[in-house]
């Protein structure tokens, strides 16, 4: 367990990468957050381009500050890759310039596709099927990374989901410890994207993940995609700061009973002061009652994306505790005596201030 605790400590995320023009650009880049769908651009694409966020500056985006030259050599570390198959032969070949790799390094690496007909199964029933279009293009390059590391999300070409829906949806579904790269040949909306990711995340694990929890996570990324694209750009960081917040409740309180949970949104929004509408607060009380029935450990929560708690306090810090202190056993405590105190407390607090900001 000082293992986990430490490894919690250094957790990191990657910021969003950030798209400047849109797939069906005319003259004009059209905002980052403007719903699109995965059909071919009418006129030429835009070339992609990118920028990385970080707390100092911005500064252009590497894959290869994730994907590194060593992981493409190592065998037992290769990332694995979903593409969309309707790559036309130049498209596919863009997909691939960033990710470093070309078509004939392919042979070496666990390629798997998603075809547009997959996607229309799996998202049909949760958005209009104009979103999803009638070509499968969004391409995903998955990379298993060490325990305690987290999820990790960089995008490029995307300009509907943003990497903490990303984010959300992959840590609902069970993915764990991966760095992820979403990719589009030109900007695209990357709704499908989530299939990609689990297609390449099973593939590198051998077993599938829970089906419940992969239509929470559709269900998810949907629902916050629309809200995310209604609301003014200004309120934005509210929004998510809202669905971060209701989220840690609904774990860390095992909430599943739908007027607790619409209690704990309207809290939200009151914390927050956002505005939202009736029918908006009943899709996130229902979305929420879904993801609370997943039982998500908030251990797992707390260690897979642990910089999203600084937002809204300790509620998942104060049950992480809790189940950290439970799980050593008496016989540790007792060997250890008063050392085991004092180590827990020093790695604990270590863990709160990271979380808390006090590392940045």
């Amino acid at each position: 367990m000082i293992a986990l605790a430490m490894a919690m400590a250094i957790t990191t995320t990657l910021m969003p990468v950030s798209v400047m023009a849109t797939e069906n650009t005319t003259t004009e880049a059209a905002p980052a957050a403007e719903t699109t769908t995965e059909a071919a651009p009418t006129t030429e694409a835009a070339p992609a381009t990118t920028e990385t966020t970080t707390t100092e500056e911005s500064k252009p985006a590497t894959i290869g500050d994730i994907f590194t030259t060593d992981d493409m050599a190592n065998n037992s570390n290769k990332p694995y890759i979903s593409l969309g198959a309707d790559l036309s032969a130049e498209q596919k070949a863009t997909v691939l310039s960033i990710m470093g790799i070309t078509e004939a390094d392919l042979a070496g690496y666990t390629v798997s596709y998603v075809t547009n007909a997959e996607e229309h199964a799996a998202l049909d029933s949760y958005i209009d099927s104009s979103v999803i279009g009638s070509k499968s293009l969004s391409s995903v390059m998955v990379k298993e990374t060490e325990s305690g590391t987290g999820i990790r999300v960089t995008t490029v070409n995307i300009n509907y989901c943003t990497v903490d829906m990303y984010r959300n949806a992959l840590l609902t579904s069970g993915v764990e410890n991966a760095d992820i790269l979403v990719a589009g040949p030109f900007p695209i909306s990357g709704t499908a994207a989530l299939l990609g990711a689990w297609n390449a995340y099973e593939a590198m694990h051998g077993e599938k993940l829970n089906e419940d929890a992969k239509e929470a996570a559709l269900n998810e990324i949907v629902v916050t995609g629309e809200l995310n694209d209604s609301v003014a750009e200004e309120d934005k960081e509210k929004l998510q700061d809202l669905l971060d917040y209701v989220k840690a409740e609904v774990v860390a309180n095992g909430l599943t009973d739908p007027d607790k949970i619409k209690e704990v949104v309207q809290e939200g929004i009151d914390k927050y002061d956002i505005e939202l509408t009736e029918d908006q607060i009943q899709s996130l009380t229902d979305l929420y009652g879904q993801i609370g029935k997943l039982d998500i450990d908030p251990v797992k929560l707390l260690e897979q994306a642990g910089d999203m708690y600084d937002k809204y306090g300790e509620t998942v810090l104060a049950d992480a505790k809790e189940m950290f202190e439970t799980v050593v056993t008496d016989e540790v405590k007792e060997s250890l005596g008063d050392a085991f105190s004092t180590m827990f407390q020093n790695v604990w607090n270590a863990v709160v201030n990271f979380f808390k900001g006090g590392n940045k």
